[in-house]
């Protein structure tokens, strides 16, 4: 049985992407009773960032408290802490705690990225579809500017939307006619 006073009735880690001028990075906010910590999520974007990062970073005494690392294909992702949340003694439990955090939270943030990045690899007829409704939604919103792009005149704009939306008719009739298809051979 989990003793009530131990369970957590909120997240363990926050993360936050806002992004102002002042703090360009993404932050894990990670809410332990005795480790809490702040973490700040720095992307190398090259091999030779991330190598020079990863040579400071193996002379920190107590790097199990400094931070944790992910090499990439090109560059890496570093979670380096930042601040405490609490004063805590320094010991070999603890430095494990910690290490354990920073890696759930480094754990935490990729899922986190890779659910909030689009599917672009994907280009299904259904993606194909919403792209082509979007667009001709555009086009639609911004009907002054489209015209303006097309040398002010509107036949222009106009037949540029009309080709969208034969576009999308030509995939949502691709569409359906693979589901019948697919029906028809099963």
């Amino acid at each position: 049985m989990i003793n009530e006073e131990k369970k957590r009735d909120y997240p363990l880690f926050l993360i936050d992407r806002s992004k102002p001028k002042n703090y360009p990075s993404d932050y894990v906010v990670c809410l332990d009773r005795e480790v809490g910590f702040v973490a700040k999520v720095v992307h190398f974007t090259s091999n030779e960032m991330y190598s020079a990062f990863l040579d400071k970073f193996h002379n920190i005494e107590n790097k199990e408290l400094a931070g944790i690392y992910m090499p990439l294909k090109t560059g890496g992702l570093v979670l380096t802490v930042v601040d405490f949340l609490y004063f805590f003694e320094v010991n070999n439990d603890t430095k494990c705690r910690v290490h354990t955090l920073l890696k759930k939270a480094l754990k935490k943030y990729i899922h986190a990225e890779v659910d909030r990045t689009p599917d672009i690899d994907n280009f299904g007829i259904e993606n194909q579809i919403k792209q082509q409704k979007l667009t001709i939604e555009r086009a639609k919103q911004n009907y002054g500017e489209l015209i303006k792009r097309s040398s002010d005149n509107k036949e222009i704009a106009d037949y540029q939307i009309a080709l969208a939306e034969a576009t999308l008719k030509t995939l949502e009739n691709y569409r359906d006619s693979m589901k019948f298809f697919t029906i028809s051979l099963n």
